[in-house]
């Protein structure tokens, strides 16, 4: 019987340490893939070669923010899922360079256009800044897993 081991397993060095620790067969992710799906490959790459992936760009977090986004209105409705994209937006920005003012902007809004125009903007705006996603505390990236 596999044995799968979990709880805050949030980097790859985590997930490599519980594995060599406990002697499991796999890690469950829970929590830290909440806005940050790309911990699945960072965490594959990290165990197969010690080294750390790049760091998701800009352009990928804004896709991946507005695809999920829009299947949630499409999942929800229009007005159940602008409130329930709230959570998910804050968890796909949360970190980065001048998202809390975003954040709270971004749950004062009513209207889905508006919700949409406003992460295109928030991620337009990182974009001309860096290619890749930069977090305020850089003391947070080893714990983010990105390099």
């Amino acid at each position: 019987m596999p044995l799968i081991a979990n709880g805050d397993i949030t980097t790859p060095e985590k997930a490599q340490f519980v594995l060599k620790y406990t002697g499991a067969d796999a890690v469950m992710i829970g929590r830290a893939a909440q806005g940050r799906p790309w911990i699945f490959r960072e965490i594959d790459h990290y165990l197969k070669t010690g080294t750390y992936l790049t760091r998701p760009t800009n352009d990928e977090i804004h896709e991946t923010t507005i695809e999920h986004v829009k299947d949630l209105y499409e999942f929800y409705g229009e007005n159940k899922g602008l409130r329930i994209a709230r959570k998910h937006i804050s968890w796909y920005t949360k970190g980065l360079k001048n998202s809390a003012y975003f954040r709270a902007a971004m749950n004062k809004i009513e209207d889905n256009n508006e919700q949409i125009d406003y992460i295109h903007l928030f991620f337009e705006d990182l974009s001309k800044k860096n290619k890749y996603i930069a977090y305020e505390d850089h003391s947070n990236d080893k714990e983010l897993a990105v390099r």
